[in-house]
Order: C-alpha cells, then sequence, then structure tokens
C-alpha cells in the first residue's frame, strides 16, 4: 500500500533550483544600488518610491559612481537617518542585501 503525495516531484525540482541560485550566492556580488534598492524598498523603508529620488533630494549630486564614492559617509549616513527608518548607510545597505538575496533564492 503506497501513498502519493501530490506536487512532490515540483517541490523537488523548486527545492533544487533554490539550491543552485544560493551557490550562485557565494563570495562577493557586485549589485548596482538600483538593483537593491527596489522601488518596493524604497517605499518601505524611505520616503521616496525610488533610489533616484533618494539622491536628488540629497545635497550631492551623483552622477557616477566615483561621486557616490566621494560623499562623506558620515554626512551620507545624516541624510539616511533623516529620510529613512535607518540610522546608517551600511545598516540600510545591509537591509537591501538580505532582501536582495532572498529574491534571488525564490
Amino acid at each position: 500500500m503506497g501513498v502519493e503525495i501530490e506536487g512532490l516531484d515540483e517541490l523537488e525540482d523548486k527545492l533544487e533550483q533554490m539550491a543552485e541560485q544560493a551557490l550562485g550566492l557565494e563570495g562577493s556580488n557586485e549589485v548596482p544600488a538600483t538593483e537593491l534598492m527596489t522601488p518596493t524598498f524604497m517605499s518601505k523603508y524611505t520616503e521616496f518610491s525610488t533610489f533616484e529620488d533618494f539622491i536628488e533630494a540629497s545635497q550631492w549630486t551623483v552622477e557616477s559612481p566615483a561621486d557616490f564614492e566621494a560623499i562623506p559617509e558620515d554626512e551620507f549616513d545624516e541624510h539616511v537617518a533623516e529620510h529613512t527608518q535607518f540610522t546608517t548607510w551600511e545598516a540600510m545597505l545591509s537591509k537591501a542585501s538580505e532582501e536582495w538575496a532572498a529574491r534571488q533564492l525564490r
């Protein structure tokens, strides 16, 4: 007398796919800020609907990655603390990275 569980093959396929995706997340990943800071993330945790709007509302002109890197960290932390649910850029980036990784496993 055997028991047949419906959907087991699909579950197994999904688990295999997730395992492969998890392997792809190992090590270092370079992800553009706009991919980390999705409109959903920005709307949930900030006063803005896009990362671009968040940057445009700051005192800095950012037209390249180098421009962004040149922003003094302590001053950017103040902008983050004033306009988001985070106290620092590092905390905001960490949460966005965590959510990005979770999306990659779906």
